[in-house]
């Protein structure tokens, strides 16, 4: 049995987290807990035996959102600490190598943030950063800058957040936590692509981007905070025609494999990887249930999909020698679900 987590947008006491058991033979998942939260909790990430966890607000007096710490203990999650944001709200979030400092991507405002950490618990705000800038969405995503994603560069050199209304990737310098900008490495992405996240190869040496709104992936050559565009690959057929926006990207353990989810198309889209080049090549899509928004992979075996728009869990089987990616019949209706994530 492995045990996972999934974060849900459900509506009043239906959001927050659920604790689930999955078995490997059966393929069957199993609801252990649901922990009710305050606020919505949107994207949640794992690090030595603690569940991180960004809130977006959920209150109607605009005074929640913000960040969660839990230990993980078993089948339990042991509250650590939730640091209020005060109405802002958080849909990413990592957390350096250290463990001092959680840095957490606002969207509605467009921000970067980053917050101390003292044994597992969130004790103080040090930094935010409003970015700048807009974008050509017809659809009115980018009509003030709206940071998706954030993370630590392989060298350990730089934060980077990804902005969906900019069109850009920011790069900081986090000296004490503190953030600040570098202009001179900050990424321009093409105009109208809206960035949604970004992951690096094993090796430190490629960039994984994907575009919710141009639903392609951008492959980059990375070298100390520089990157090199050697690849754009579209992330749906190009002769489906209805809306799409691509939403999570994640390399398998081995990086030989990449996916992407497609909301809208309502699949996921498999590549290989070649190691040396950095560069990918579609192999087939998959579809699923409506608006996967996220999914996990566990042990290069199994991806786990959240479909939003169904509220319901699938389970994918992967064959990664044989490059067989298969929907099974296993299901589990969770509401909502937005994240998930493994220990």
């Amino acid at each position: 049995m492995k045990i996972f987590y999934v974060s849900s947008y459900g509506k009043n006491d239906d959001k927050g987290i659920y604790i689930l058991k999955f078995d490997k033979e059966t393929l069957q998942m199993k609801l252990i807990q649901q922990i009710v939260t305050r606020d919505y909790p949107s994207y949640m990430i794992t690090k030595d035996h603690i569940l991180y966890i960004a809130y977006k607000n959920a209150s109607s007096h605009n005074d929640g959102g913000g960040l969660g710490s839990f230990s993980i203990y078993q089948d339990e999650l042991i509250l650590n600490n939730n640091y209020s944001s005060s109405g802002r709200s958080y849909t990413h979030l990592c957390v350096a190598d250290n463990q001092r400092y959680i840095f957490a991507a606002n969207y509605h405002i467009g921000a970067t943030a980053s917050y101390e950490l003292e044994n597992k618990i969130i004790t103080q705000k040090i930094s935010a950063i409003r970015h700048k800038g807009l974008g050509p969405d017809l659809l009115k995503r980018q009509t003030s800058p709206h940071a998706h994603c954030v993370g630590i560069t392989p060298d350990k050199q730089f934060v980077y957040s990804v902005d969906l209304g900019a069109d850009k990737v920011v790069m900081y310098r986090y000296h004490q936590g503190v953030l600040m900008e570098d202009t001179d490495f900050t990424l321009n992405i093409l105009p109208g692509s809206g960035p949604r996240h970004m992951i690096f190869s094993q090796d430190g040496k490629f960039a994984y981007l994907v575009n919710e709104i141009a639903n392609n992936i951008m492959v980059f050559k990375y070298n100390e905070g520089r990157f090199s565009l050697i690849q754009a690959i579209h992330c749906i057929p190009r002769h489906f025609k209805g809306f799409s926006s691509a939403s999570a990207i994640r390399l398998t353990s081995t990086g030989e494999h990449l996916f992407v989810s497609n909301r809208g198309h309502n699949s996921i889209a498999m590549y290989r990887v070649n190691k040396e080049t950095g560069k990918i090549s579609l192999l087939y899509m998959v579809h699923t249930g409506k608006d996967p928004r996220d999914f996990n992979i566990l042990d290069d075996q199994y991806l786990i999909v959240g479909c939003q728009g169904d509220n319901k869990l699938q389970v994918l089987t992967f064959d990664e020698q044989n490059e067989k990616l298969l929907l099974s019949d296993s299901e589990l209706e969770i509401p909502s679900p937005v994240c998930i994530a493994f220990e």
